[in-house]
């Protein structure tokens, strides 16, 4: 047998909750102080507690330079910042203790995640939101908007309604920072660099590189096996890779494009730097 009945997505949930609990039982008598449970640092592909916290810091490094460039000397004196797809708080807890903002949100549609970082991060405000706009905020509007590995899972239809909702939330000369898969996160998949045990393999593997107006998605197969990894998420929520001509000129209907900063997150995921589009 070949192809797609040789994947087994039931056989790869067993190995990884295997190994998974193995970990878990380790790091219960070692887990540094501050960081959410494994199963919640799983959830945003970092179940290590080293690489979850190393990678949170790196990402609001990366985040706030392009906040800099952006926004000049404003970006020193923040008023509101939201973390679209905050998860467990893994990169808005590097901005509460970095002091970045006045007035914090984090949104996620995982409701357990949210939880945790209400009861163990103080100095925001967390909110459960569902798979689909609104947000659950009423009329308040951010300087600075960011979300990594949010729009790398949506497919074309979230994809527009959310930009349409945070192109309302961002306030006036204010910064959206999205990240997004490009052509190197696809190359890296298509090589089998890269694996997902939510996608048939062949998927990937099987089709040409990524054209520069193009935006191409795979949606995850959900299952019972995966249902507790994948919380509140919508069904067309998978993988998505993105060209710079598309981000250019579809973007471009509801946020300005001013620049894609390629591999800037994690030295894997593009950030595109957006603003308001101005009225008319």
């Amino acid at each position: 047998m070949t192809g797609a009945s040789q994947w087994r997505p039931a056989a790869g949930w067993a190995r990884r909750r295997a190994l998974q609990a193995g970990a878990a039982l380790t790091e219960a008598r070692r887990r540094p102080d501050g960081l959410p449970p494994r199963r919640l640092r799983a959830r945003v592909g970092a179940p290590g507690a080293q690489e979850f916290a190393s990678g949170g810091a790196a990402a609001a490094d990366a985040l706030l330079a392009a906040a800099a460039e952006a926004l000049g000397e404003r970006s020193a004196a923040l008023a509101g910042v939201l973390d679209f797809g905050c998860g467990s708080g893994r990169v808005l807890g590097e901005m509460i203790r970095r002091g970045v903002g006045e007035h914090r949100v984090g949104v996620d549609v995982d409701a357990e995640a949210i939880a945790w970082a209400e009861a163990h991060l103080p100095g925001a405000r967390w909110l459960a939101s569902s798979a689909n706009p609104p947000l659950p905020l009423v009329g308040e509007r951010f300087d600075l908007i960011y979300s990594v590995s949010v729009f790398s899972h949506l497919d074309a239809v979230a994809q527009d309604a959310w930009l349409t909702e945070l192109a309302g939330t961002l306030a006036p000369g204010g910064v959206a920072l999205l990240s997004v898969h490009g052509a190197t996160a696809l190359e890296a998949f298509r090589s089998g660099a890269v694996a997902t045990a939510w996608c048939p393999p062949e998927a990937l593997r099987g089709r040409g590189p990524l054209a520069a107006d193009e935006l191409w998605s795979v949606p995850y197969v959900h299952s019972r096996w995966n249902r507790g990894d994948l919380p509140g998420v919508g069904a067309g929520y998978g993988l998505s890779f993105h060209g710079p001509e598309y981000l250019r000129a579809h973007w471009g209907r509801f946020l300005a494009v001013e620049a894609i900063l390629p591999r800037a997150i994690s030295g894997w995921q593009d950030l595109v730097v957006c603003r308001s589009r101005p009225p008319g």
